[in-house]
């Protein structure tokens, strides 16, 4: 008598093979149940390769999202805990910005108690598409941002100042605009 053999990507999973699972899996045809699988699983390099595979899914071209889509999906298996790394908090601060428009709003995470200041030391990381990302991640968190902004500001070299001072200046211009929004909203509703 022979047992039939087991599911390569359950192996893989229960053994917490990354690499395998990272050359098996595809963003675009993960079943939903194995990225929520893989999002909240203990080892970090396998929550990494899944928060990876939602980030990769919400940015495929022409993903279908009507009624509740890709988009949808993502935001019903974003953890609601902050991440254990901050590359990890980098993805899901970018997928929280990306599905922040979206209703109802997915849970967020406590991000005054992250890592945001590793985050905004990701604003000098070598690479420009990791600047870039944690620019947005950073300016995603808003005015919970300014502290560490100020006191990385603070403590970096004259030269690398301006990769702070720009990023305060977007959220203190996108605070004010909301705040003239919001005036112009209740303005508008008492005359």
């Amino acid at each position: 008598m022979t047992t039939p053999p087991d599911d390569p990507i359950s192996d893989a999973l229960d053994c917490a093979d990354a690499g395998l699972l990272a050359r098996r899996l595809d963003a675009r045809t993960c079943p939903p149940d194995l990225l929520g699988r893989l999002v909240g699983h203990p080892v970090p390099r396998l929550r990494h390769l899944g928060l990876t595979l939602l980030a990769e899914r919400t940015d495929t071209p022409n993903a279908p999202d009507a009624d509740g889509g890709q988009l949808a999906l993502v935001a019903g298996l974003l953890p609601d805990t902050v991440g254990s790394s901050p590359e990890e908090s980098l993805l899901l601060a970018g997928l929280h910005a990306r599905l922040g428009s979206r209703e109802p709003r997915p849970r967020l995470p406590d991000w005054r108690a992250a890592a945001l200041p590793d985050l905004v030391r990701l604003l000098d990381h070598a690479k420009p598409t990791v600047r870039r990302a944690a620019r947005d991640a950073v300016v995603a968190f808003g005015g919970a941002a300014v502290p560490a902004l100020r006191r990385a500001e603070g403590h970096a070299r004259p030269d690398r100042r301006p990769l702070y001072t720009e990023v305060l200046a977007q959220i203190t211009d996108e605070q004010a605009t909301d705040r003239q929004a919001t005036d112009g909203q209740i303005t508008d509703g008492r005359a």
